[in-house]
């Protein structure tokens, strides 16, 4: 499983838009945007990006073991949610939750906001998620997802983050 670490020394890149990328324990790369002064000094004029992955830490990882799954037969379920934290709460440690806590039926999550701003307690942000479930045997009803998101939100509060009201 992949991750990210926003602590990584680059000063090249812009503080708080960088980090490491870890799979497995072991940093394979780094992202992030060019600092605005570094991108000042070559004329770059807008934000640049950048991604480095290196390939001899990657290649003991890759795989040809691809598994054909069919067209899924029955449908998903869909559920936002809009969560509110301190800002240091980093949304990887809000993945690793949803996946731990949403067994089987997870399908996906996305992050599809995040909200800083005079409606948000000063030091803390909104992170909303769309997270879908999926039973492959099936179809699904809200007495077979209630009891799974009631397991990740009790997770994610332990973490002092709660639903947004």
């Amino acid at each position: 499983r992949v991750t990210y670490n926003p602590t990584t020394d680059k000063p090249f890149l812009h503080p708080g838009r960088k980090a490491d990328v870890i799979y497995d324990g072991k940093v394979i790369g780094y992202l992030g945007e060019v600092h605005p002064e570094v991108a000042d000094k070559y004329d770059l004029g807008t934000r640049t990006y950048i991604g480095v992955l290196d390939l001899a830490e990657i290649i003991p990882y890759a795989t040809f073991d691809i598994k054909y799954e069919g067209i899924a037969k029955y449908p998903a379920i869909t559920r936002d949610i809009s969560l509110v934290m301190k800002k240091d709460i980093l949304a990887g440690e809000v993945e690793e939750v949803i996946r731990r806590r949403g067994g089987r039926l997870l399908e996906s999550y996305h992050l599809f906001d995040i909200y800083e701003g005079e409606q948000i307690e000063k030091g803390y942000k909104s992170l909303a998620y769309s997270i879908t479930f999926r039973d492959k045997e099936g179809t699904l009803k809200d007495d077979n997802i209630n009891p799974i998101m009631d397991k990740i939100l009790e997770e994610l509060g332990k973490l002092g983050i709660e639903l947004r009201q």
